[in-house]
């Protein structure tokens, strides 16, 4: 684990209080993968009542630009419709949100959790790779033998 700078300060969030043992367990999990998070970042959205509202997500994962939101209490109605409201807003909004629910630790959840960590940077990666850049970069042969200035140098290059 990383133990200096600012990145440990603000990054991994040891030591640091829960709402549930599922939430302990997901930054835990986190944490032993090197995965940076932030606990319950501000997060603007529209509210369905066309209100702009501050949301709290469980977990923010900046490298992945994607949230994981632990539905704790799920399985009781008044809360499962707050769920579902969440989620479809979420959705809405662009956001990627990995949901993850009590019975889900009793599957893979670790297994399921990078999977969809994996379905979030590929779709990112697809999305960069369709911009009309790349199809035009296609043609281009960047492998070939012709002796190319070296990065940096004056033919249009930094220092």
């Amino acid at each position: 684990m990383i133990n200096s700078g600012l990145e440990y300060r603000v990054g991994y969030q040891r030591n640091r209080e829960y709402r549930s043992e599922g939430e302990r367990r997901i930054a835990r999990f986190l944490q032993d993968n090197h995965i940076r998070y932030q606990y319950e970042p501000a997060v603007l959205v529209n509210a369905p009542e066309g209100k702009p509202r501050i949301w709290y997500p469980d977990f923010h994962l900046p490298e992945f630009s994607a949230y994981i939101e632990y539905f704790g209490l799920a399985g009781r109605r008044s809360y499962d419709a707050g769920v579902k409201r969440k989620l479809k807003t979420y959705e809405s909004m662009g956001y990627q949100v990995i949901p993850i629910f009590p019975w889900t630790f009793a599957e893979d959840w670790k297994g399921y959790t990078m999977s969809e960590l994996k379905r979030v940077a590929r779709g990112r990666y697809e999305n960069l790779m369709s911009k009309p850049y790349w199809s035009s970069a296609r043609k281009q042969t960047y492998g070939s033998s012709k002796a190319r200035a070296p990065y940096g140098s004056r033919r249009g290059g930094y220092r």
